[in-house]
C-alpha cells in the first residue's frame, strides 16, 4: 500500500503526465495517499561566456507552469517540487528523504510491444529505494 506517490514531470513534454497524472490521481485516491509532483531542471553548466545570474528565474517559471498543469487536471493543491541537477539523481533523492514509497513514471512513446524506457526512467526503476510504477504512455 502506498502512503506518498512521487510524480515526476518534465514540463516540457506533456507525454510525462498526459497519462500519469490521470493515473497518479486514483492511485493516491485508491490508498488515500499524498501525492506530490516533481520538475527536474537539468544542470546548467556555466561557460565564461554565459552572465553570472544565467538561468535565474528558471525555477519559478517551471513551478507557474507545474501549477498550470495540475490546475488544469484536476489536481489542485498536490505539492510541487522543482529540483535543479541531474534528472535521475534528484528523483532518487528526493524520493529517498521524502519518504514516498512509490515513484510513478510514464514511458516515452513507442508502439508494443517497443515501448520505450529512457536512460532516466531506466536508471529510477534500477535504483530506487521503493516501488517504481510505469504507465505506458
Amino acid at each position: 500500500m502506498a502512503t506518498k506517490i512521487l510524480l515526476p514531470i518534465d514540463h516540457t513534454d506533456d507525454q510525462s503526465w498526459k497519462k500519469a497524472l490521470p493515473v497518479a490521481l486514483e492511485q493516491a485516491k485508491f490508498y488515500g495517499a499524498e501525492l506530490e509532483v516533481v520538475s527536474v531542471i537539468p544542470e546548467i553548466i556555466l561557460l565564461p561566456n554565459l552572465p553570472a545570474n544565467y538561468g535565474a528565474g528558471a525555477k519559478d517559471h517551471v513551478t507557474g507552469v507545474l501549477r498550470q498543469i495540475l490546475d488544469a487536471n484536476g489536481a489542485e493543491g498536490v505539492v510541487t517540487h522543482v529540483e535543479e541537477g541531474s534528472v535521475y539523481r534528484e528523483i532518487l533523492k528526493l524520493a529517498y528523504s521524502g519518504g514516498f514509497d512509490m515513484i510513478m513514471m510514464a514511458s516515452a512513446k513507442g508502439d508494443f510491444p517497443n515501448y520505450e524506457i529512457g536512460p532516466n526512467l531506466a536508471r529510477v526503476v534500477r535504483n530506487a529505494h521503493c516501488s517504481v510504477l510505469i504507465v505506458r504512455a
